[in-house]
């Protein structure tokens, strides 16, 4: 394994802290940091209180980790405060991202379509999460509405995630595991398994993919019937080109299915070296 890089989990919710939610997000996250080649060296877990959050970045900043990884906070109630905790950490401001809005306009419309909300109206409250600190990217959230955010603050990486697990691990897949990949992985294999898309109507698309990422091997296995098929798709590449091509078609596929609104599920198997 080539030198690990290290990292910080911030988890921020006062459910963690009176007993009555365990985290499960700190746990997943360790084992998917160290499977990146990674190792986290602390783990703080704080209240949903914007001091709090403030002091923790802070604390966290000065010991200078290559990743700082926050989870919670993020959502349209006025203890979501991860963000605004952030910005203060950082001593910027927070200010409406049009990135993030469209982002959360997006995603409200899809749930509609696919019934899972009854109302796509951008309130206030949902407007609210779509004020980022400045000078962060937006990291799209293929599970939910509220997206994630990402910035640079001197030698650290900092990304804020949702604190819903599914959610949760959704944008750190798509989003953050690549970027802590980068340059550390020989073989990435990326298992996506999919309810109700047939396997014929995703092949002109894996198709596309095999013939635009020749370093990627891309193969689907039919597992259900077509009326409710299951299909598993695997991408795999060895290799810094093939581990980059990897975690593009896994991008191109995830953005096919999202604009189906199909079921799916992400596995990554990174083999470090």
């Amino acid at each position: 394994m080539s030198s690990s890089f290290k990292t910080i989990v911030v988890s921020v919710g006062n459910e963690l802290l009176n007993g009555r939610t365990a985290n499960t997000n700190a746990q997943w996250l360790c084992g998917q940091v160290y499977s990146l080649g990674g190792e986290v060296r602390r783990i703080l877990t704080v209240p949903d209180d914007l001091a709090a959050i403030e002091e923790a970045l802070r604390e966290a900043l000065e010991r200078k980790p290559a990743w700082i990884v926050m989870t919670g906070g993020l959502g349209p109630t006025y203890d979501d405060v991860t963000l605004q905790g952030v910005a203060a950490a950082l001593g910027v401001p927070l200010v409406e991202d049009n990135r993030a809005r469209e982002m959360i306009v997006r995603r409200l419309k899809e749930m509609k379509e696919a019934g899972r909300l009854d109302d796509a109206t951008l309130t206030p409250e949902r407007a609210k999460m779509a004020r980022l600190p400045e000078g962060s990217s937006p990291l799209s959230n293929p599970a939910g509405t509220a997206p994630g955010a990402l910035v640079r603050s001197g030698d650290s990486w900092v990304v804020c995630l949702p604190g819903v697990p599914a959610e949760m691990k959704a944008v750190f897949l798509e989003h953050v595991a690549p970027r802590m990949a980068v340059g550390r992985l020989s073989t990435m294999t990326v298992e996506v398994e999919v309810w109700g898309q047939p396997e014929a109507s995703m092949a002109p698309l894996l198709k596309e993919l095999a013939e635009k990422y020749q370093s990627t091997y891309v193969k689907s296995h039919p597992k259900g019937f077509e009326g409710r098929s299951r299909v598993l798709v695997q991408l795999t590449g060895r290799g810094r080109v093939g581990v980059d091509e990897v975690m593009a078609a896994k991008g191109e596929l995830l953005e096919y299915l999202n604009s189906k609104g199909a079921e799916y599920k992400v596995l990554e198997n990174p083999d470090s070296g």
